[in-house]
């Protein structure tokens, strides 16, 4: 294959020198410009491509960054449940996934505080500490779900423990089956939906990757 001399874009002559120098920009900053520019083309130098390079990284950055918030503002619909088999569900088994999360109770270290504690700030800060490691899993096991090409995750189970040798950290574990839901209308039309866009979303953030 002969080298090229000239630029596939704006035909300038390619060279190397130290007052003066043009060269082709890469494979992948050439990708990235094709991706989001009006004009394609098989190369662009650094004459022609540096500022349209620019605007594409831009643009990437972005898509990339709405993608991620609509993901992040979206993503408690992907449905997580303990049943089984769910009624009138058809569905394609992926594999196996899970979700852990660990955080310091500080003083707050005993489930077996006194009757009056279980209704006081004690009791409270604990179930907060419980919620946020519950909310951390289930965010874990929703875009695992997704990565498999999944969008839901079905026989669901979730463990609580401390750990440490004061049993200062608590931990929750969850664990279950992401599947592909087939026939999305079982659920709510307008969930159905939301979770559609969340695979698009997915998969298009994933292939964004590429230009990194």
């Amino acid at each position: 294959m002969n080298e090229l001399k000239n630029c596939p874009n704006c035909q300038t002559e390619l060279k190397s020198g130290l007052m003066s120098s043009v060269k082709l920009l890469t494979k992948k900053a050439t990708g990235l410009i094709n991706e989001y520019g009006e004009k394609k083309s098989d190369g662009f130098c650094t004459k022609c491509g540096k500022g349209i390079y620019e605007e594409a990284k831009t643009k990437l950055e972005a898509e990339k960054n709405k993608l991620a918030l609509y993901l992040k503002n979206k993503i408690s619909n992907i449905p997580v449940i303990s049943a089984h088999t769910p009624l009138n569900w058809d569905y394609q088994v992926l594999e196996m996934v899970t979700g852990q999360s660990t955080t310091g109770t500080g003083v707050i270290t005993e489930f077996t505080s006194s009757f009056s504690d279980l209704f006081g700030a004690q009791s409270n800060r604990h179930n907060q500490k419980l919620k946020s490691g519950e909310n951390m899993c289930f965010a874990q096991l929703r875009i695992q779900a997704l990565n498999l090409g999944g969008n839901a995750v079905i026989s669901t189970d979730i463990d609580y423990s401390e750990i440490g040798t004061v049993k200062g950290m608590l931990m929750v574990c969850m664990a279950g089956t992401a599947i592909k839901l087939n026939n999305t209308e079982v659920i709510k039309k307008e969930k159905a939906e939301i979770i559609d866009k969340l695979s698009y979303a997915n998969n298009r953030l994933k292939e964004l990757q590429k230009f990194e």
